[in-house]
């Protein structure tokens, strides 16, 4: 492969810490360079729309509070076409990975891989490659191979109530924020939270928005 050099980066990701890690990952990589940062979807469009001639790719995170990944990768790819988008992520799961190819992504690498790959992916994509780890290529054929059912035979219907609440739950709000939101009690929405992760067999806030990308369960029928 060809090496590229001067690959300018948009770093996007809501937590300061991450961030500071793909930094010091990437500090050092020859012909890499992160030239700007952003902490929401929101504040990525506003800065490729203020300093697109800056930016060549986008790193880009799924789970965010105004804004997911899928959603910001879709204006992206509307709004500034030329930008390569890679997904960087610690969801490995097939239905996060097509979601996100959908949107438009080049790419998918998953959070927990090493300088070498992460490098790899940055000037495969800039080349104009598709590039997907192996971690995220094997997920991707094992769902194709699993004969799974439909979403309707697994995954209970949620009520409108519990899409609402669910929905503010992905956006990081606490009961009191949801409760003020909905003009319901505190007592109210911790009932439909537990309803909730019954009826989609998970364990805390985390699995419940890992189904809900997974399943689309906020989508309007």
């Amino acid at each position: 492969m060809d090496k590229i050099e001067n690959i300018r980066l948009l770093l996007v990701d809501d937590h300061q810490v991450l961030m500071d890690g793909i930094k010091a990952l990437l500090e050092k990589a020859e012909g890499i360079s992160i030239v700007h940062e952003a902490l929401n979807g929101k504040s990525a469009l506003e800065t490729l729309e203020k300093h697109q001639e800056e930016i060549d790719l986008v790193l880009l995170d799924i789970n965010m509070p105004d804004m997911n990944g899928f959603e910001v990768c879709q204006e992206i790819k509307k709004r500034f076409p030329d930008k390569k988008v890679l997904s960087l992520t610690m969801h490995s799961e097939a239905g996060f990975i097509t979601k996100m190819v959908k949107a438009g992504a080049d790419g998918y690498v998953l959070k927990n891989a090493g300088k070498e790959e992460l490098v790899t992916a940055i000037q495969s994509i800039q080349q104009g490659e598709k590039y997907f780890s192996k971690a995220v290529t094997n997920s991707l054929l094992d769902g194709m191979q699993s004969k799974k059912p439909s979403r309707s035979q697994y995954i209970p219907k949620i009520t409108r109530r519990e899409k609402e609440i669910l929905r503010l739950i992905i956006d990081e709000c606490n009961t009191d924020e949801i409760a003020a939101q909905l003009f319901i009690s505190d007592t109210t929405v911790i009932s439909h939270r537990k309803s909730l992760l019954r009826k989609l067999n998970v364990k805390n806030t985390a699995g419940l928005v890992r189904v809900a990308y997974e399943f689309n369960l906020l989508v309007e029928e």
